[in-house]
């Protein structure tokens, strides 16, 4: 059935783009038609039209009229108008009709049938040599078998990128864990800054990119902003799945690398995603937090806080004074033997003689 509706839609195509540049035309009170360069196509709207038994033409499109074949036509598409085929010496090879009337009667001869919304009369005792095709519930089912194909595709898709975003998150981990820690740290510290950071950096640079490619000349700084946008909304992302997983797993805070911390909250973020309230607010906290560390390291004076270490808070700057200096222990100094050199007092020894 779908090879008898590409047929169909190649059939109205053909025949749309034959007639789509004409070189002669007619328009009178009734309504208008084209006509293509060699006469073969033939196209009227709101008019009635009529092929008599001895004409040949390779195309007729009729919009909102009523059209009379008794020749032979390769293929004819009606729209809301009225079709009638009849007469020995008709021969039609495929016809479409959508949302009209077809008639078909005293021995005419016609291949394909496709309709959509069309009152079919007069089949009986007539030659019809294809099939007739409903195409509207062809239509139908080929659009659910698309829908289901790209619905398939769009799971492996997001599979996909769903393991390609732990995978990044673990990497992040690995080459990073002090900046991540770093900037998780913010978030707890600077609440309030790390929203209005995190704003500004979604929606300033929006906008700039917006500008940029209304210009032929800012189309490649646009791109590379995007990309730049991109990693940091990204890195935002893996931070506050680094804050939300030391707080799952109290225990992380003290690992060299804390793996299954940023694995654990990346997995929450990334259920969460179809909320659409959990990446906005994932968005806003993890923009602002990267942007500020950012800034405090270009800056060089504000440093970022310090991770956390063994037994003290998350985040918090290390307050205990470092341990009194004890230098380690040295050797006694060699103890001089008496009677050896130097003499001592300034006099020689006594074991020595006396001049």
């Amino acid at each position: 059935m779908q090879r008898f509706v590409m047929r169909a839609m190649l059939l109205a195509i053909s025949l749309l783009l034959l007639a789509a540049v004409p070189v002669a035309a007619q328009s009178d009170e009734e309504g208008w038609s084209f006509s293509s360069e060699d006469g073969n196509v033939l196209i009227v709207g709101q008019q009635d039209v009529a092929v008599g038994p001895t004409d040949v033409a390779e195309g007729l499109v009729v919009l909102d009229g009523n059209a009379v074949v008794e020749g032979s036509v390769e293929g004819v598409l009606a729209i809301d108008s009225t079709l009638a085929i009849t007469g020995p010496s008709a021969q039609v090879e495929r016809v479409f009709t959508v949302a009209g009337e077809l008639a078909i009667e005293d021995g005419a001869t016609v291949g394909e049938v496709f309709y959509i919304g069309t009152d079919i009369t007069g089949v009986d005792g007539t030659l019809v040599t294809g099939d007739f095709v409903n195409a509207e519930e062809e239509l139908v089912g080929a659009l659910a078998a698309v829908v289901a194909v790209l619905i398939v595709l769009l799971i492996f898709v997001a599979i996909g990128a769903f393991i390609a975003m732990l995978a990044m998150t673990l990497l992040v981990i690995a080459w990073g864990t002090n900046q991540t820690r770093r900037a998780a740290a913010t978030i707890s510290n600077d609440v309030l800054k790390t929203i209005v950071v995190g704003l500004l950096a979604l929606v300033v640079p929006s906008i700039v990119i917006s500008i940029l490619f209304a210009t032929i000349v800012g189309i490649p700084l646009a791109i590379g902003l995007m990309l730049l946008w991109g990693i940091v909304l990204f890195l935002g992302l893996v931070v506050v799945a680094t804050w939300i997983g030391e707080r799952i797993l109290p225990r992380a805070r003290t690992a060299q690398r804390p793996y299954g911390a940023a694995f654990l909250g990346m997995l929450i973020l990334l259920l969460l995603w179809w909320t659409g309230i959990v990446p906005l607010l994932a968005s806003i906290f993890g923009t602002g937090a990267v942007t500020l560390a950012g800034w405090r390291v270009l800056r060089g004076g504000g440093v970022p806080p310090v991770p956390p270490g063994y037994g003290q808070p998350y985040g918090q700057p290390m307050q205990v004074p470092p341990p009194p200096y004890t230098p380690p222990p040295y050797a006694p100094p060699p103890q001089q033997q008496q009677g050896g050199w130097p003499p001592q007092g300034g006099q020689p020894p006594a074991s020595w003689p006396q001049g």
